[in-house]
């Protein structure tokens, strides 16, 4: 159980790291659908991290 609760969050949270560092590294403004986002006030973003959680305790629950 501990090495999918770590796969379940470990993966997500290294994807976030990585894709943040290169995005700060090549000092590059963000992707247009990106700043259409970003202009919202994170309905997006709060939508997705529902879904996220939602999709993989759904995952987790049908695997039992």
């Amino acid at each position: 159980m501990t090495t999918e609760l770590l796969l379940a969050v470990g993966i997500p949270a290294a994807y976030l790291l990585i894709s943040t560092s290169l995005l700060l590294c090549r000092h590059k403004t963000l992707p247009p659908f990106l700043l259409r986002l970003s202009a919202r006030k994170a309905i997006a973003w709060n939508t997705m991290v529902g879904l996220s959680i939602a999709v993989g305790a759904l995952r987790w629950a049908t695997s039992r």
